[in-house]
């Protein structure tokens, strides 16, 4: 091959690759201008104003904690009739975590350096329209005393922290009607920014996924399985998993003052059930004269629900000023699995969150 050749093939290869460049830079481009857009296309600019950085990067100090009150009975061969039910509660978990979010689009990661060592992740997306918001919580901390009661027994069973772990998915889609003048992610995300008050009409569909793993033999109350009377039989482990869905809406207001720095935010919408899947899983160990385990057999078990009422608030304090956002959310979610079959169970989730950010 000759020099001029090669260099004719080189020269093809860099304006190949030049050209390339520029067309992913064209997209990007129109990618990024489609994204900025969207946060403020059609909107009334007298109540919202799009910041002109887009990114916002974060720390934070997260506490949350959750509590449940389970009422549970059950026919026991031995003991006849038995009622189990108590609250139970994760530790208020102290969390530190860094997030990162671009014109309402934001990931967080968050961790309780105690022993417990909880953890969560949470990805948002708020537009004008729509939001979604999803939180994955891992807590170790979830422990309590049930009161057990029955014709001839009357006893408490304490559930340790050791024994104890729950994994919690919540998903929250939001469609707003007031879209011109409202802005959810002005509250929430802080990548727009609302210069006078306003409110708006929220509709949401909720997705809820609980899965709570118990440890010990003594944890058998929550079976309710008759074989489990017997004296050869016993419990490996225990789990409960709850999925639901729901329906429903509510109305959010930004209070705006002090020249617009400052912002106030408070929603509510209550919920009815649509879907739910909840079974409960528990691992059976058989064991022979000798003390030797023989058999050891994995259960599941359906639970079935009535409608139930569900619920969700956020509240908010936003301080802008110059490149920089600072303040505290708070966030409540309020779960029901009303009785049937004599198994019941209320859970109260809820964080709150200092964070201060920077735009860039």
């Amino acid at each position: 091959m000759s020099s001029s050749t090669s260099t004719r093939l080189v020269v093809l290869v860099l304006l190949t690759a030049m050209v390339g460049q520029v067309k992913a830079e064209g997209f990007w481009q129109a990618l990024k201008n489609w994204v900025d857009s969207a946060d403020i296309k059609g909107c009334d600019t007298t109540y919202l104003r799009l910041p002109k950085e887009g990114f916002v990067g974060y720390g934070n100090v997260y506490l949350t904690g959750s509590k449940a009150y389970l009422d549970y009975s059950q026919i026991f061969s031995q003991y006849g009739t038995v009622n189990v039910s108590g609250t139970l509660s994760t530790r208020v978990a102290s969390l530190l975590s860094l997030g990162v979010s671009y014109r309402g689009w934001g990931l967080s990661y968050s961790k309780d350096f105690s022993k417990n060592g909880d953890t969560e992740w949470s990805f948002c997306s708020y537009g004008q329209g729509y939001g979604l918001e999803t939180r994955i919580h891992n807590s170790y901390s979830l422990s309590g005393v049930l009161d057990v009661e029955g014709a001839s027994i009357m006893d408490e069973y304490d559930i340790e922290m050791k024994n104890c772990h729950q994994r919690l998915l919540l998903g929250n889609l939001y469609y707003v009607f007031g879209r011109k003048r409202f802005s959810l992610p002005a509250a929430m995300s802080h990548t727009i920014i609302q210069k006078r008050s306003s409110g708006s009409w929220l509709a949401i569909l909720n997705y809820r996924h609980s899965a709570t793993t118990l440890a010990g033999e003594h944890q058998h109350y929550f079976i309710g399985d008759d074989i489990l009377d017997v004296s050869d039989v016993g419990m490996a482990s225990y789990r409960l998993s709850q999925t639901q869905v729901s329906l429903g809406g509510g109305y959010a207001y930004n209070f705006i003052f002090n020249d617009a720095h400052c912002l106030l935010h408070f929603s509510a919408m209550p919920m009815l059930s649509a879907w739910h899947r909840n079974r409960r899983y528990f691992d059976e160990r058989t064991w022979d004269s000798t003390a030797q385990c023989y058999q050891d057999e994995r259960h599941a078990v359906a639970i079935s629900q009535k409608l139930a009422i569900n619920g969700t608030i956020h509240a908010s304090f936003v301080y802008n000023f110059s490149r920089y956002v600072t303040g505290v959310m708070v966030f409540a979610n309020i779960d029901s699995f009303p009785e049937k079959d004599r198994f019941s169970i209320y859970t109260f989730d809820w964080s709150s969150r200092f964070f201060f950010g920077v735009r860039f």
